[in-house]
């Protein structure tokens, strides 16, 4: 019995190593004062979202400790779903203060990811003068 639930798990446990290792890599303060986020799936898997997919959440961000904001599959760059990609996705807040940001992806661990480890990132962010 034992033997049959490995053999029946095992493949669930490779595809999980397999699949996409998503992180932000910065939090950035853009010219115009927006805040941006450099994200990358450093997997080399890609992975397609499914149309039940595209509405799970993917990006959380925090203002000095209070979640402002969550952004659905649907709304990121789907370039970030491709094997060793990168993105940088605007959101539509500004840093006219200095803030605490943090930044969660994937964090109801909604989608496949070989490593969620490295979903969170959060900094002090000042803004330019």
């Amino acid at each position: 019995m034992k033997i049959l639930l490995l053999l029946l798990l095992a493949p669930a446990v490779l595809n999980a190593r397999d699949g996409p290792d998503f992180r932000t890599s910065e939090i950035l303060l853009l010219q115009d004062g927006f805040i941006a986020l450099k994200i990358e799936n450093s997997s080399p898997q890609g992975w397609v979202p499914t149309k039940a997919d595209r509405d799970k959440v993917f990006i959380s961000l925090s203002i000095n400790g209070v979640k402002r904001a969550e952004y659905q599959v649907r709304s990121v760059d789907p370039t970030i779903f491709l094997g060793h990609s990168l993105i940088v996705f605007k959101t539509n807040f500004r840093a006219i203060t200095p803030l605490r940001i943090r930044v969660a992806l994937n964090e109801e661990k909604a989608l496949p990811e070989s490593d969620f480890s490295n979903n969170v990132l959060e900094i002090d962010l000042k803004p330019k003068p």
